[in-house]
């Protein structure tokens, strides 16, 4: 299974577990209330059934009335039974069909007792009458809990689909998201060491190779002077490469402190790089607040590059609007390569032997993007390439 699968698989299956367990605990709230709330209404419907039968010789005949129409507007009732309690033995054997001993004990210590049945849900209490005390029970199949928790089922129920799927639709654009990125700087990462090594070794390599030269026998002054001399190029090479790396590293990683940055003419600035073979065209000069260290070292690579590849043809650098564009007559780049000409050490395939390192332009990409502006490239092989700095 892919790592971002599995991450979105694992977000969402914690997520959803607790989302099981908050409805669990959201309908046990709600039944244990709602079926609290049904037993309020069924003591309710009890005192006024009790009322009902054993007032009836007490009050007048509107008060009585209206005792009727309480206990018809209550609550249905499947049963009502009224069970005297003069014979406690007798009582007793009839309570047991409904109550267990604690509960019986508890209704003639003068407890309301709450209980249920296979029949229903019941309410019992004792009520005193000048003709005898007697035990109330009043039971219901009570529809409404079953109806409310049978709603309260299914609406989690969707509740916790529909909250799966989404969770885990975000949860697999996030991680792939993420792990694409991090795979992206992992890879980079990963080139950026194995080429910083290749282009390091090969100098290292040369050098070596001189010193154990010069070590094998004795030669001529001039011979060891050609010694010196190429393992002081290939020692230029390596102190070359070391510096393009440390720049490329704090371009890309490096916390810039804006408050040294100035506020300069973009012109000015292109103007110290128009040197042979380069020609300026400014037709909307602007600003821009910079480190101008780090900007010429970025329009440096850009134009440089241009001169290296452009066949001894004039490079353009062009200034509007906030553009800045770097064009030549080169060789152009080859389509499959152009995806990757701003990764660190890649080289087109059609550079041929045209000395390079394939840092340039990923300086350069790094540094534009540090200071907010956006690169892009358009070329056509064999024809030239353009490109773009937009600030």
């Amino acid at each position: 299974m892919k790592i971002a699968n599995k991450i979105s698989f694992i977000y969402s299956g914690i997520t959803i577990g607790l989302v099981l367990i908050s409805a669990f605990v959201f309908y046990f709230c709600a039944s244990n209330n709602t079926k609290s709330i049904y037993f309020d209404y069924l003591e309710e419907k009890a005192h006024a059934v009790a009322e009902e039968k054993f007032s009836q010789d007490e009050l007048d005949v509107v008060r009585y009335q209206n005792v009727v129409l309480r206990r018809k507007r209550s609550i249905p009732t499947s049963k009502e039974l009224f069970i005297n309690l003069s014979d406690l033995f007798r009582a007793k054997a009839q309570l047991r069909k409904y109550l267990n001993e604690k509960e019986i004990k508890r209704l003639l210590d003068n407890e309301t007792v709450d209980f249920e049945t296979p029949e229903g849900v019941g309410t019992s209490f004792v009520y005193y009458d000048n003709t005898g005390t007697f035990a109330v029970i009043v039971l219901s199949r009570n529809p409404f809990i079953d109806d409310i928790n049978e709603m309260l089922v299914w609406g989690l129920l969707v509740l916790i689909v529909v909250s799966a799927f989404v969770l885990f639709l975000i949860s697999r654009l996030y991680a792939s998201r993420v792990l694409n990125r991090i795979d992206q700087d992992y890879q980079t990462e990963k080139m950026f060491v194995n080429n910083a090594s290749h282009e390091i070794n090969n100098p290292l390599t040369a050098i070596q190779g001189e010193c154990e030269v010069a070590l094998m026998k004795d030669y001529q002054p001039e011979e060891y002077k050609g010694m010196l001399q190429r393992i002081a190029h290939e020692t230029q090479r390596i102190i070359i490469i070391m510096k393009e790396l440390l720049q490329f590293s704090h371009a890309r990683n490096g916390r810039f402190d804006d408050s040294d940055w100035q506020q300069v003419s973009m012109a000015s600035v292109v103007e110290r790089e128009c040197k042979d073979k380069v020609q300026l065209r400014v037709v909307e000069d602007f600003t821009v607040k910079v480190d101008v260290g780090l900007l010429c070292i970025a329009i440096h690579n850009l134009v440089s590059n241009a001169v290296k590849y452009s066949l001894g043809h004039t490079v353009v650098v062009s200034i509007n609007n906030k553009v800045l564009m770097v064009e030549d007559r080169g060789i152009g780049i080859p389509e499959a390569d152009r995806e990757h000409i701003f990764e660190p050490f890649y080289r087109a395939s059609n550079t041929g032997e045209v000395s390079g390192k394939g840092i340039g332009l990923a300086l350069a990409k790094s540094i534009f993007e540090r200071f907010g502006a956006k690169i892009s490239v358009s070329s056509t092989e064999g024809k030239g390439t353009v490109f773009f700095v937009e600030f």
